[in-house]
């Protein structure tokens, strides 16, 4: 067991709603490992999947609906692993009755959505909030505390522009735009493109693969460009999924590794080292950033970043967690960046302004 090192007794109460494939694989078993967690209760989907969830991680109980979840008084947390369509009710129902959130992305199904459960958490600051990132091992989140010290540190002078690149079976653009997002500042502006083609052929998880690319252009607060570019028509060989940052005086790239559809899709990171490249003036070439010695031990870590670990930290001593942990705001503008897109594609390739949330 891992201990938050606490240095009270204190416990944190949590109650389930919706356990699937994700939650199996890699969230419950997290959270049963920190000491100050105690699994309370669940529902999930059926009766038979809710005890078998609760007997392989040891629930106290088991309940029919998500309703006695999060009306129950021995609960101080809500992990929310439904689908998308049902986050609206469940996120706002356990904020008005004082719970803490945890939810699966995306925020909801619309900004409309997002905004009430925005204003609800503004009118119970009490309640801690925050989204799990888009992959449970995100291809850029162990980078993410690398590159965001180099951007800190001016290393690249004035961000002028950057590139996005990959090759997931399904588009996850908001995924993507979450990462910009923490690198370089607010989306502004929108244009997307999309271009699909009727290619029999590849399939993922008994699915096919839809082939076909699609293009976004976005401006970005300081006067940034970003271009986001997600192809399925180019084979596995050549695919090489990579952010390229690009400033005045030097330029940043980090790769995602070559990996397959199916890897992807599962969010397995490249283990291969280095990942981070810097230009380097005086020689004409990309060269390898070197790791903090407080990094390098976990690099190779299979769980990637410990978001659930960290999110229990927050609540019980005050720890900032990772960044790449969405707080509702945040949440709010990866689905204004996708609605923008769609408002885009929909009104023939042309520009969409995006609320201003500042």
């Amino acid at each position: 067991m891992r201990s938050i090192c606490m240095a009270s007794d204190q416990k944190i109460r949590i109650g389930v709603i919706g356990a699937g494939g994700h939650s199996k694989r890699r969230v419950l078993p997290e959270l049963n490992e920190i000491t100050e967690v105690e699994l309370i209760a669940v529902a999930n989907k059926s009766k038979e999947s809710t005890d078998e969830v609760a007997a392989k991680f040891g629930f106290e109980r088991t309940e029919e609906n998500w309703e006695n979840i999060v009306n129950s008084d021995d609960i101080d947390l809500i992990y929310n692993g439904t689908q998308a369509p049902e986050h609206h009710d469940i996120i706002l129902k356990s904020i008005a009755n004082n719970k803490h959130v945890f939810t699966m992305n995306p925020l909801a199904m619309t900004s409309q959505q997002g905004e009430e459960i925005v204003k609800a958490l503004q009118e119970n600051p009490d309640v801690k909030f925050k989204q799990y990132p888009s992959f449970a091992q995100h291809p850029y989140a162990r980078e993410d505390e690398v590159v965001l010290d180099i951007i800190k540190s001016k290393r690249l002078g004035k961000i002028l522009a950057a590139n996005v690149t990959w090759h997931t079976p399904y588009l996850a653009l908001a995924s993507y735009q979450e990462v910009m997002h923490r690198w370089i500042g607010n989306h502004e502006r929108v244009l997307g493109y999309r271009k699909q083609y009727e290619i029999a052929g590849q399939t993922i998880h008994g699915r096919p693969v839809k082939r076909g690319i699609t293009s976004v252009l976005a401006e970005i607060e300081n006067n940034i460009s970003v271009t986001y570019t997600h192809s399925t028509v180019i084979s596995e060989i050549p695919r090489n999924p990579r952010v390229e940052i690009h400033g005045e005086d030097a330029s940043l790239i980090v790769y995602a590794g070559a990996l397959s559809y199916a890897s992807q899709d599962e969010g397995e990171l490249n283990n291969e080292k280095p990942s981070i490249f810097i230009s380097n003036s005086d020689t004409g070439q990309m060269e390898p950033v070197e790791l903090p010695n407080h990094l390098a031990s976990s690099w190779s870590d299979p769980r990637g970043v410990l978001v659930e670990k960290q999110f229990i930290a927050w609540l019980l001593n005050g720890a900032t967690p990772s960044p790449i942990l969405l707080d509702a705001v945040t949440a709010l503008k990866s689905l204004d960046f996708a609605e923008g897109f769609v408002a885009s594609l929909r009104q023939e390739n042309t520009w969409i302004d995006l609320p201003d949330r500042s």
